[in-house]
């Protein structure tokens, strides 16, 4: 993984918004309350759903996903990539889960995990894993982890939840994110497509047509009942940030809701305003994984769309498909002043995350 440190990102200060720690099962589990702990060690049967696509191809791809599992991995990653300040999370999705109390066990468990193994005794920063099967006990959990300093955001992996993540349901989550100034974080999962979208799941052919759409729905699918149900409205401090979609569908709802909005504006009494401006006032969107449009001109329009104060830098490191330091630099070393360059690499995501680095 060693990387040469020659690139432009070594002589910047960059937050990293996406990097996922690989917590296998069994690491997880002594952090579990029984009878779910017995259920992973004991029992010969798998607790975790999961689709059956191929991700890696019968092993023609490889990655660190499954190696990149300790502290000392993240600080590896730091230095071979120069990220000043990696935002962990652990990735696992738990509105998948079809039990709410394993949900809530799981939550917990996550996050004592990350703050045992990551956040005591090492200078990073992550987000607090968050299941939605019970509003009220999620609400408890960010209220429990508010005055740990590592912490800097709630993580909701946006597979499988269910109703959709607007839903007054989920008031006391946002509620308790806006009291605890902690901005909530959306992350799609194309492996847990078939939660969603299970027709589709069953009707695709390969992998290709998942990967594809897997991702952009999902955080469609959420930014469309945020702005449906006037969460921003209601939670008007709260900061929204979507992860691992890419950026391109952004400008795709925002102006789309813009239209419908102005047509169905009954509908949708608790906005006060266009959801593009809700977007731009409270949303922030993560780099990765960025489109490859065949002329560069394409990607320079869809970042100025966005704008240095919504979009970040993110790698999804160590994902097979994270996306390379330069890949979005090069586009903002190019097309972009220094100024909206630091803007995207740091200060909007120290915004975003109300940061004290």
């Amino acid at each position: 993984m060693s990387q040469a440190k020659s690139h432009a990102l070594a002589d910047t200060t960059v937050v990293d918004t996406d990097v996922h720690i690989t917590v296998e099962e069994e690491t997880v589990a002594k952090y579990l309350e029984e009878p779910y702990r017995s259920s992973i060690t004991d029992s010969p049967h798998a607790m975790f759903p999961s689709s059956s696509w191929d991700q890696r191809m019968g092993g023609k791809i490889d990655d660190h996903f499954s190696t990149f599992t300790g502290p000392e991995d993240v600080q590896q990653f730091q230095s071979d990539f120069d990220i000043d300040y990696p935002i962990i999370n652990t990735f696992e999705p738990l509105g998948k889960f079809p039990q709410p109390d394993l949900a809530m066990s799981l939550m917990r468990a996550y996050n004592d995990l990350l703050l045992d193994q990551f956040l005591d005794d090492y200078d990073f920063l992550g987000l607090a894993a968050v299941a939605t099967q019970k509003p009220e006990e999620a609400a408890a959990e960010i209220d429990r982890l508010s005055n740990e300093d590592g912490i800097v955001g709630i993580y909701i992996g946006t597979s499988g939840e269910y109703p959709p993540l607007g839903d007054p349901a989920n008031d006391p989550i946002y509620r308790a994110a806006e009291d605890n100034d902690l901005p909530v974080v959306f992350h799609g999962n194309g492996d847990e497509f078939m939660f969603d979208f299970p027709h589709h799941n069953k009707g695709f052919n390969n992998y290709f047509e998942v990967q594809t759409l897997g991702h952009p729905w999902q955080q469609m699918a959420t930014m469309s009942s945020l702005l449906g149900e006037g969460v921003p409205a209601k939670f008007p401090d709260l900061n929204f940030v979507f992860l691992e979609a890419g950026i391109g569908w952004v400008p795709y709802m925002m102006h789309r809701m813009n239209k419908i909005y102005r047509m169905r504006r009954s509908e949708v009494p608790l906005l006060e305003k266009s959801p593009e401006e809700y977007l731009r006032d409270q949303f922030y969107i993560g780099s990765q994984p960025l489109g490859e449009p065949n002329t560069s001109d394409d990607m320079k329009r869809m970042i100025e769309t966005l704008g240095a104060d919504m979009l970040m830098f993110a790698t999804d490191y160590p994902h097979w498909d994270f996306d390379h330091l330069e890949e979005l630099d090069k586009y903002l070393q190019h097309y972009f002043t220094d100024a909206e360059r630091q803007k995207i690499l740091y200060e909007t995501p120290v915004e975003a995350f109300g940061l004290s680095v």
